[in-house]
Parts: C-alpha cells; sequence; structure tokens
C-alpha cells in the first residue's frame, strides 16, 4: 500500500472547453430581439456579438446562483452580489490586493476604477482565480449592474476585450 500524496485528486474538473465551445456556437445575437436569448430578464442589447450572453446560460454564474438555498431569478438579485461587487469597502480591499499583485491600477475615473475592480470580484467570486490573460464573458445583465452603480459621466464603456498574446 502506497502513501504517495497526489496533488489535484480532489480539484474539480475543468469546463473550461465546454463553455467556450458554447460561447462559440450562440446565433447572431446583434440582429435578435433581447427576449430571445435573455432568460433573466435583466439584459439589454450589448455592443458586440460577445457581450450578449444571460446570466443563466453560463455555467460558473448559474453555480452561483444555486448557492443561495433559494433559486434567485437573475444573477443581479443575488444577495451576495452587492457585498462581493458592489460595496465600496470590498472594491477598496480589492484594490489593496490588486496593488500587492500588479503594482498600481491605472484608472483614469473613480467610477471607471470601480467597475474595473467590481468586474475583476465578479470573475473572481463566480470562476475563481483564472491567471493572466485569461478573461471570460461577464453576463449582460451583471454588467449592466456594475455600470449603473459606478456610471461613465459620458455613457463611454470599453466593453469585453478578449487578452492579446
Amino acid at each position: 500500500m502506497s502513501s504517495e500524496i497526489q496533488p489535484y485528486v480532489f480539484d474539480p474538473e475543468s469546463e473550461e472547453e465546454g463553455e467556450m465551445a458554447q460561447a462559440q456556437s450562440l446565433p447572431d445575437r446583434l440582429s435578435m430581439n433581447v427576449s430571445e436569448w435573455c432568460t433573466c430578464g435583466n439584459c439589454a442589447r450589448m455592443p458586440t456579438e460577445a457581450e450578449n450572453v444571460c446570466c443563466k446560460e453560463t455555467p460558473p454564474v448559474v453555480r452561483r446562483m444555486g448557492d443561495t438555498g433559494t433559486p434567485v431569478s437573475c444573477m443581479t438579485l443575488h444577495p451576495g452580489l452587492e457585498p462581493v461587487c458592489l460595496n465600496l469597502y470590498s472594491l477598496q480591499n480589492a484594490l489593496n490586493i490588486y496593488r500587492a499583485d500588479y503594482g498600481p491600477l491605472r484608472q483614469r475615473t473613480y467610477e471607471r476604477r470601480c467597475r474595473h475592480l467590481a468586474y475583476r470580484s465578479f470573475v473572481s467570486w463566480c470562476w475563481g482565480y483564472l491567471g493572466r490573460k485569461v478573461r471570460v464573458i461577464i453576463p449582460a445583465c451583471v454588467v449592466l449592474r456594475i455600470r449603473r452603480e459606478f456610471p461613465d459621466t459620458e455613457g463611454q464603456y470599453v466593453g469585453f476585450r478578449p487578452a492579446l498574446g
């Protein structure tokens, strides 16, 4: 009998490939009514095809939605969204962690910095640590909720950008 330690035995298997395939097989949502692809009722049309995703079709988000004990109809209604992603004290803590790992966060405005940290916090909460240059698409309803909390004064938002190189 061997008492050899085997790493990663209890780690959940990655679903990244399945999730990526799902995102690539979506129909042309820019030409569809939002109600044809959004099942939570809180999404709106986003500027790019990739960003038109509902919380109910994103497996890591659906899993997080299920941890409340009572199902929520949209991720924006999850009782954890505000304390994890919208609370200024939580975002200050996220900024401290970011600075320790990467140095200063260079965003021009306070609201833009808050949005950046809120998006990072949401991704970490639902997907866990992804690593450098690994990005995921946040559901439209969640992006819109974060933008309502930390609006750009001119209504100019960057949107999803795939990782370079």
